[in-house]
């Protein structure tokens, strides 16, 4: 062992110092969150960061930050899955046909009711879809 230590530079002192320590509390500590954190990750399929999984742990009872939930998280390199934002498309509007014109653009006088309807269509997203709302008008009321 004198010969290894001497070959690598490091005091005997400090390797036997190193070899006989035993891991902290925080360690033990440590190692005894990481199923739960995992099994808490899984639970979700993959979706909670650490944010989550930090007030989770708080929900059972245990006192652990967002930092350690990433330490722990890290160690078994969990990496939750950020969704791509939805955005639905509306109007494909890079065509090569024709446009409608504006037929309302010169300012037509009414007079009376049901001469010129006009409507509109758009969607509202809701939970887990999106649901499209119509709507039709007369324009002289």
């Amino acid at each position: 062992m004198i010969h290894i230590c001497e070959s690598l530079k490091v005091n005997r002192t400090a390797f036997y110092a190193w070899q006989s320590s035993s891991p902290t509390l925080r360690e033990l500590d440590d190692t005894h969150m990481q199923p739960i954190v995992r099994n808490i990750f899984w639970q979700h399929q993959r979706r909670y960061g650490t944010r989550r999984i930090a007030k989770e742990l708080e929900a059972m009872g245990y006192t652990c930050g967002r930092a350690r939930v990433r330490k722990i998280m890290a160690q078994m390199n969990l990496v939750a899955i950020q969704p791509r934002s939805f955005k639905p498309r509306t109007t494909a509007s890079r065509h090569r046909l024709g446009y409608s014109p504006n037929l309302l653009a010169e300012g037509i006088e009414l007079s009376s009711c049901n001469q010129v309807w006009v409507g509109d269509i758009t969607y509202v997203g809701l939970q887990n879809c999106f649901a499209y709302l119509a709507v039709l008008m007369d324009l002289y009321s």
